[in-house]
């Protein structure tokens, strides 16, 4: 892997790649049921390309994740306002837009359990980080957070498996409105 400097082919076949193992993920269910010559055949790539740029077919699910942390875990580390946890969630949302194709596929199958245990985890710790830089450290307002990130998570993957009639947008606004609340009910 890394053989190649990255270019807008790179890029392309790299997405190609990613996308043709979301999909073959969610056809098949677990990655044990993947192999290269599949996913070549379907990124409409040669074996020998998909060698070019990774070593196995684990290397791309963890750049996959690498690049979920990167985009939008690593960015937010420093929060400190009710306003600035607003501008994380809403950065998640377009994040999450931009790729839909990829993480409806990921997120419609079972393999999908760690990203969402990282999305989720990263908005709990975001998020309490604020609370307490802001004086609140009320258990029940931890409580409540932990049941609504666990519910939009939820709901983010019925929504990318095609269960619910919402938008992301919805999901957002509602995620947002939640916290808001969190921020100003909670005894400082």
């Amino acid at each position: 892997m890394g053989r190649y400097s990255y270019t807008r082919v790179t890029t392309k076949n790299r997405r190609k790649i990613q996308k043709a193992f979301a999909e073959l993920l969610a056809e098949r269910g677990t990655l044990n049921n993947l192999t290269v010559t599949d996913l070549a055949e379907r990124a409409e790539i040669t074996r020998g390309t998909f060698y070019n740029y990774y070593d196995n077919l684990y290397q791309v699910g963890v750049e996959l994740q690498n690049e979920v942390e990167k985009r939008l875990f690593s960015e937010y580390d420093n929060l400190s306002t009710a306003s600035g946890v607003e501008k994380y969630i809403d950065e998640l949302f377009i994040f999450l837009e931009g790729q839909e194709n990829i993480y409806r596929e990921l997120l419609s199958s079972n393999a999908s359990v760690d990203f969402l245990r990282q999305l989720e985890s990263s908005i709990n710790e975001r998020v309490l980080m604020v609370l307490k830089k802001n004086g609140i450290k009320d258990k029940n307002v931890e409580t409540e957070l932990l049941f609504t990130t666990n519910g939009a998570i939820a709901i983010i993957r019925k929504y990318y498996r095609g269960e619910i009639d919402l938008t992301l947008d919805d999901i957002r606004d509602h995620l947002k409105a939640k916290i808001g609340l969190m921020f100003s009910n909670a005894d400082v």
